[in-house]
């Protein structure tokens, strides 16, 4: 291992120690602060939520005017050449 790797090392080890007593220490603030973060947090995540559906309907919207241009741009050829060859067989 090197040595870059062995001082990460400890001092994560050290990080986790002192956060675990500093929890423990302070466990009523935390708690203050967690239920102080609580309401935001809801608020947050619900209108990242929201904007994640509301694209994705904008997106499925789009998809199937797209897939339904394309049924239309794909029939409107065939229904062309019938017709030509029905006013060529007319014409003889």
């Amino acid at each position: 291992m090197s040595k870059g790797t062995m001082i990460a090392l400890v001092l994560g080890i050290v990080s986790v120690i002192v956060g675990i007593a500093l929890l423990v220490l302070w466990w009523e603030d935390f708690l203050k602060v967690l239920k102080g973060t609580l309401g935001p947090m809801l608020v947050l995540g619900g209108g990242l939520i929201i904007a994640i559906a509301w694209s994705e309907y904008q997106a499925a919207r789009e998809m199937e005017r797209l897939s339904t241009q394309a049924q239309q741009t794909a029939q409107t050829p065939s229904q062309q050449t019938q017709a030509q060859s029905g006013s060529e067989q007319t014409s003889q």
